[in-house]
Formats: structure tokens, C-alpha cells, sequence
């Protein structure tokens, strides 16, 4: 028992040692930074010492691996990076699922909340959505991307990780799970999910008259060819222009990203990566050939859901002129992460940060579109409105009970909102309620000009 102890006690102080061991440059840039005196094998003995006097004299038997956990959480947490972070074994194959492209849930990708001194209400202490996965569970269910997840199953989810909250999200395909989510705007609503296999999907297409609609959901490994299929069927039909719709999707893979964003230059920079360590910097440039007639005019289209990769081929089609872009301000994550296993666990660490070829780096502030689409501003009295119907779920339970309602019976249901005081601008309702019904198709249109506000600008620009 005394050897475990011991053995266990010694973890964190040989995951330091390896780091000075294998990064002298890193070391020395700690001892001759700060304004502490003391030194890194210091902090490392006090660490150590505090370890074994807590296991031999805490006023409770304390179990070594729960001090070690908590450790390695609270000095990565001290960090105030969300996507640096402890990963126990338990969620590795969750992490390995998810780029393979399969995996068991309800089909959400979130993150722990950025603090934002520029946001009024400061930091939410919940796990927020980047985006739901289209044709989950989740997505169907109507989630949207900034949606705080406030309580599972009835218990609140305040101050858990991304990693915590995935583990009671995830389960057995067919079981149901209960979630209480928060808008920013303090408007709650609950949902049942069913859980199902989640398997991702890459790219959708179709065309807009001579325009090619290319819809990229996220970046997979089998993205850039599903791309290449894509601009290829454009090019037999003709088409003169293209829109890339980058929309809430999460991001993905840097090479994928990489590879789709080669096929519009023939050579300079998509994307550079920069870390601490000079030697790891790197600079990925065009090298494969355009696909993309370069005659073509290109529109991208974004909005707060679109992150990391979708950022990266945003900010290299916007920085090199190469197209317009439309929508709202992305996401903002701009930062790498590596995975450095530490036995059956590991650390996934922010090793860089990656900078558009014009050298900026979007983490936290995300791209800003050349032209801004926002979405309906509400006024006070049709917030209250809003609000009621969100959280009676009006909509939902209008859709389910129609199938798919005809045009009469969406103007009654507007109408009979009306009659009880809850005024909304007509168009900006159907607009709901037709997500609402594609939300819930099994092969739901590629895309909807008549209620896409977005996409009919980018029509207009590529037309003009």
C-alpha cells in the first residue's frame, strides 16, 4: 500500500520532470520569467510533499488516484483555457469516436464558456453549444448554437465541464435524457432526447439556378473528396458562381480543412499554426491545384456557430480576396490542441494558435463578414411574446400535431398567437416554424431561399 501511495504521489512530479526533460528551452523560459523566486523543482517538491501529507494525516482516509484527479484538473483549470484540459479514460473513446466519424449521444458539440470581460453579463458558468450536429437527436429536438445547458435530468449543471456534461449526455441509443437549456437572454426551455448512434455527416449539395450551393457540415476526414464531388457535378451543370455555407459547424480536422481550402489557390498560405516553441511553428500553403474556376465569384456564409476549421477556411477565402462573406460574426477559436497520453489518461493541450494569412489570429473574437446579416431584432413587446412561445413550446407541439401543416393552417396558428396578445412579425414565425418542420424530416431541403435571409444576399451578390 506505502509503494502505491508513494507511486501515485510521484505521477504529477514525473509528468513535470518529463516536460523540463524533454523541453530545456520551456525550462529555462520558466526560471527566468515571473516574479517568483522560487524555482520550477521547488514548486515541484512542495506539490509532492503537500500530496503525501495529505494522504498520511487528512482527518479521513483520502484515496491517492482523487487527490491525483483533482490536481491535474485545478492546474489545468488555473490556465483559463477551455480547451486545455484533463481527459480520463472514459472519454477517449469518446474523443476517438467523434473524428472517425461515429459516435453515441445526442448529437451536440459544446464547450465550457470564455470568459469575455466586453460581455456585460460576465462569464456564464455553464457549458455552451457550439452547435447541434444536423439530423441528431439534438438538432431535431431545435437547439441552437449559444444555448447554455443549464440542467440534465433535473440536476443542475452549473461549473461542469464540457467532458462532464458529454458523459451524462452520452448513453445507451434509445434512452431518453431530459436537458433544461438557457438563452443568453435568460429564456429557459427543457427537452427530451432520445439518444441514437450520432454519425456525422460532411457535405451537402445542390444548385441555385447557375449558382453552386455547397454545404460543409463539418470537416471529417472524407470532407475534401465529398468537396471535390461537389464542385465537379457544378461544373457539369454549368454553374458560374459558388456559395460555401460554413453555418454552425464546429470545425474538424486542420488537414481536412487544409485540403479543402487548396482546391481555390494554386499556391501562397491557407493557414499558419505558431507556438511557443519556434521549431513547432508551421505554415501550410496551396500546392494541389484550383479546382475552383478562378472566374468564379465565391460568397462563404457564417454565423456564431461556425468554428475552428470553418474559421480557418472563412479567414483564408476573406484574407486573400477570394470571396465574400456573409452572416454574423463567427465563433472565435483559434487555438490547437494536442493529446499527450498519461497512461489510461491523457492532457489535451493548447500547444498553438493558428493565424489567417494576413497574420491575424480570430481566437475569442472570431471573423467579422464583410456583410452582416443579423438575425430579427425583437422589440420588448415581441421578446415577451417570444419568450412565452420558446418556453410553452407553441411551435414544437403546433408541428407535431400537423405533420407537415399547409400554408392555411400556419396562417391560423399565427393568427390564433395573435388573438391571445403574442405578436411577432409574420415572417420572422414562418421562419420558426419552417426550421422547426425541417428540423423534423428525415431528408429535409438542402436549402430555403424563401426563409434564409442570408442566403438570398448572397444570391443577390453573386447575381449583381
Amino acid at each position: 500500500m506505502e509503494r502505491r501511495i508513494w507511486a501515485l504521489s510521484t505521477i504529477i512530479l514525473s509528468l513535470l520532470l518529463a516536460l523540463t526533460l524533454f523541453s530545456p528551452r520551456l525550462f529555462a523560459e520558466s526560471n527566468g520569467s515571473g516574479n517568483s523566486e522560487k524555482s520550477v523543482e521547488q514548486y515541484m517538491r512542495e506539490l509532492q510533499y503537500t500530496f503525501y501529507l495529505l494522504m498520511q494525516n487528512y482527518v479521513d482516509e483520502t484515496d491517492p488516484e482523487v487527490l491525483y484527479e483533482g490536481a491535474m484538473k485545478g492546474m489545468l483549470e488555473s490556465l483559463n483555457d477551455p480547451y486545455t484540459v484533463f481527459v480520463q479514460d472514459m472519454f477517449l473513446q469518446d474523443l476517438s469516436d467523434t473524428t472517425s466519424g461515429q459516435f453515441g449521444g445526442v448529437g451536440l458539440y459544446i464547450t465550457t464558456e470564455v470568459y469575455d470581460e466586453e460581455n456585460p453579463r460576465g462569464r456564464m458558468n455553464y457549458v455552451r453549444v457550439v452547435s447541434p450536429i444536423e439530423g441528431t437527436p439534438a438538432y431535431k429536438a431545435g437547439i441552437h448554437a449559444g444555448d447554455y445547458i443549464f440542467e440534465i435530468d433535473g440536476e443542475t449543471a452549473e461549473g461542469f465541464t464540457s467532458d462532464e456534461v458529454s458523459d451524462l449526455l452520452r448513453g445507451k441509443a434509445g434512452t431518453v435524457v431530459n436537458v433544461t437549456f438557457l438563452k443568453e437572454d435568460g429564456i429557459k426551455y427543457s427537452v427530451d432526447i432520445k439518444r441514437a448512434v450520432i454519425e456525422i455527416p460532411t457535405v451537402k449539395y445542390d444548385t441555385i439556378g447557375e449558382i453552386g450551393y455547397l454545404r460543409i457540415i463539418e470537416f471529417t476526414p472524407y470532407t475534401a473528396d465529398r468537396f471535390e464531388e461537389a464542385v465537379k457535378s457544378f461544373l457539369h451543370d454549368g454553374c458560374t458562381s459558388l456559395i460555401v455555407d460554413v453555418r454552425s459547424n464546429p470545425g474538424g480536422l486542420l488537414e481536412s480543412v487544409v485540403d479543402v481550402a487548396d482546391n481555390f489557390f494554386k499556391d501562397g498560405t491557407i493557414v499558419s499554426t505558431k507556438s511557443r516553441l519556434e521549431s513547432e511553428n508551421e505554415v501550410f500553403e496551396a500546392s494541389r491545384g484550383i479546382l475552383v474556376p478562378q472566374e468564379w465569384p465565391v460568397a462563404v456564409l457564417i454565423d456564431q456557430g461556425s468554428a475552428s476549421a470553418a474559421e480557418i477556411l472563412t479567414g483564408a477565402l476573406k484574407d486573400r480576396g477570394r470571396a465574400v462573406v456573409l452572416g454574423e460574426t463567427s465563433f472565435g477559436k483559434g487555438s490547437v490542441q494536442q493529446f499527450l497520453r498519461l497512461g489510461d489518461n491523457a492532457i489535451k493541450m493548447t500547444t498553438a494558435r493558428y493565424y489567417t494569412p494576413s497574420g491575424v489570429n480570430i481566437d475569442k473574437t472570431g471573423i467579422e463578414p464583410d456583410i452582416k446579416v443579423e438575425p430579427h431584432q425583437l422589440s420588448d413587446e415581441e421578446f415577451e411574446a417570444y419568450k412565452k412561445i420558446i418556453e410553452e413550446d407553441r411551435i414544437g407541439k403546433f408541428v407535431r400535431n400537423q405533420g407537415t401543416p399547409t400554408a392555411r393552417a400556419i396562417n391560423a396558428f399565427i393568427a390564433g398567437l395573435n388573438e391571445e396578445g403574442l405578436k411577432l412579425d409574420e415572417y420572422y414565425l414562418k421562419v420558426l416554424i419552417q426550421s422547426e418542420i425541417n428540423r423534423r424530416l428525415d431528408n429535409p431541403p438542402i436549402y430555403n431561399l424563401e426563409y434564409d435571409d442570408t442566403l438570398k444576399r448572397a444570391v443577390e451578390e453573386l447575381r449583381k
